[in-house]
């Protein structure tokens, strides 16, 4: 499946804070056909660190698809065949220098003072995130959804959805969702992801070079994320297991010399850390930070299918169990299905398709 990027702009937009910007851009992808009622659309929401390439190729020689084209195309759960799913980046899209992200963030121009927004740009929430995504869609003549369903931030952004806008989202599918809002536990594990960048020198408390980006930073949170993000299979099937990053130098023979493990996340951290910013970053932990829904569920209309990951730590089984019983507690429907595989929170990207006859029933219940 052959896909491309598009662009939707704002000339403006308000957000939660009250602070009002200017010519908002975030860029989005389509799969499949819209019909003529403009009635079979899914949206399909990222997470933390993705963007709105979730499925397809952009040229056949491309390495690899979309985060999510185990379950995006022509027959699978959602069928592009059937539905018309869309994907945007979010503001404050992480991979901002990727060469197809276009999102409007810290790392942007102000269009009024024709310098980057740095840490003035206003602090956002999930509302200001799904509003954008809201004026998309009625840009392409869509007012009412058939599920929004995302993994992990994406998870988030779909709850928020069914507050917000109950009217359009008779469905929500919330992929190894750290529950319906940020409990003190993970907050604190989400700010530890933050501190490399701002413990780094070249960070300026937000106000950066951009030729001399906190590039150290960046990586090192991303190291820690990742971490967190894996089990034990993960670690040793991706980055090998107690061996020494090289065969001559053994960790036991000196403290400067490092395990296969370590080099490579650390390889993996720093390519990273080159696409994207570290504000974009760290707005979009405190938008995490800031998340709860529980207190507006009802003003809901939707039924809710919660998928965590057995062996995730991050997004807890116990967690789902919880915000089941607090939608349900809501007066509204809720089920969970838990994917039973090893590989912890990452499993939310990978393994989705192995619950496929839960979503296609979840899809097509009433």
């Amino acid at each position: 499946m052959i896909v491309s990027r598009q662009v939707f702009t704002l000339p403006t937009f308000k957000t939660a804070s009250g602070r009002t910007l200017k010519e908002v851009r975030i860029g989005f992808e389509t799969y499949g056909t819209l019909n003529d009622a403009r009635d079979n659309a899914i949206l399909i929401c990222h997470y933390f660190g993705g963007t709105a390439h979730a499925a397809g190729k952009y040229q056949g020689s491309d390495p690899l698809p979309g985060w999510w084209d185990s379950v995006i195309g022509p027959g699978k759960v959602f069928d592009t065949d059937r539905y018309f799913v869309v994907c945007s980046d979010v503001l404050c899209c992480v991979p901002v220098f990727n060469g197809h992200v276009v999102t409007t963030g810290p790392a942007t121009v102000n269009p009024e003072t024709g310098q980057r927004y740095g840490l003035d740009f206003p602090v956002i929430r999930y509302v200001d995130l799904v509003r954008v995504q809201r004026a998309l869609l009625l840009s392409l003549g869509i007012d009412k959804l058939i599920a929004v369903a995302g993994p992990s931030a994406g998870a988030f952004q779909s709850l928020q959805w069914s507050v917000e806008f109950p009217e359009a989202v008779p469905r929500v599918i919330a992929v190894v969702s750290p529950g319906i809002g940020m409990d003190a536990s993970t907050l604190a594990v989400s700010d530890m992801w933050t501190r490399p960048i701002r413990n780094d020198p070249d960070w300026r408390n937000g106000q950066y070079d951009p030729e001399h980006p906190p590039l150290s930073g960046i990586a090192e949170a991303l190291r820690i994320a990742a971490v967190s993000a894996m089990t034990e299979p993960t670690v040793r099937l991706t980055l090998g297991d107690l061996a020494p990053a090289d065969p001559d130098k053994s960790p036991a023979d000196s403290i400067l010399n490092d395990f296969l493990s370590a080099s490579l996340l650390r390889q993996v951290g720093v390519a990273q850390a080159r696409i994207m910013d570290a504000n974009h970053y760290l707005y979009l932990v405190r938008a995490g930070q800031l998340f709860d829904v529980e207190g507006q569920l009802a003003a809901a209309k939707a039924k809710y299918l919660f998928l965590p990951v057995r062996t995730d730590t991050i997004a807890t089984v116990p967690m789902n169990e919880d915000a089941v019983a607090k939608v349900r507690a809501a007066g509204l429907r809720a089920e969970m299905k838990v994917i039973e595989t090893a590989g912890g929170h990452l499993d939310g990207l990978t393994q989705v398709a192995t619950v496929n006859e839960t979503i296609s029933a979840f899809l097509n219940s009433d």
